[in-house]
């Protein structure tokens, strides 16, 4: 506790400079902690169609407003540890996209799965080709649009969601 006016001077510069001056470095830190998820959904995603350019299939175009479908399953995973296509309140991912206003879709398909290795993309999509319905739904040609959440749990595990979609063109 303050003594002096200089003591409660030197407090409040304190203050202000833990609330002022240090706040962006608090800002840049939650930044820098969801690029590397950004990362691995960028590089999933670019590990995926280069599976389907392989098998001589077109690239899955990635979809925001899937995107945002799949993350917030992927969270919701990680949140409440449980590893399914539908939730514990039973929407599946059709009526969750619905739910989300994504519209416009002839077929919904998807992949999740979790992980807690340290490449955890690798052991994702090796568990996927591994895996005859995920496989599937990696090389069905008839998906042309795809979105990809991926969710870290507070144990550290990974939690991947991907959906896939027919859109008309």
């Amino acid at each position: 506790m303050p003594r002096t006016l200089e003591q409660a001077g030197g407090f409040l510069f304190g203050l202000w400079m833990a609330l002022v001056v240090l706040q962006p470095i608090g800002t840049s830190a939650q930044a820098t902690t969801d690029a590397p998820i950004a990362n691995l959904e960028s590089v999933l995603h670019i590990s995926i169609n280069d599976i389907r350019d392989a098998q001589g299939l077109r690239r899955l175009e990635r979809d925001p407003a899937l995107d945002a479908v799949a993350r917030a399953h992927a969270q919701d995973m990680a949140t409440r540890r449980y590893l399914a296509h539908e939730t514990p309140e039973g929407l599946n991912p059709p009526e969750r996209m619905k739910r989300a206003g994504v519209s416009g879709f002839t077929l919904a398909g998807e992949n999740v799965g979790t992980t807690s290795r340290l490449d955890p993309n690798r052991e994702i999509v090796v568990a996927w080709m591994d895996s005859t319905a995920h496989r599937d739904n990696i090389l069905a040609p008839v998906f042309n649009t795809t979105g990809i959440g991926i969710a870290r749990a507070a144990d550290g595990s990974f939690f991947y969601t991907q959906l896939y979609a027919a859109k008309p063109r």
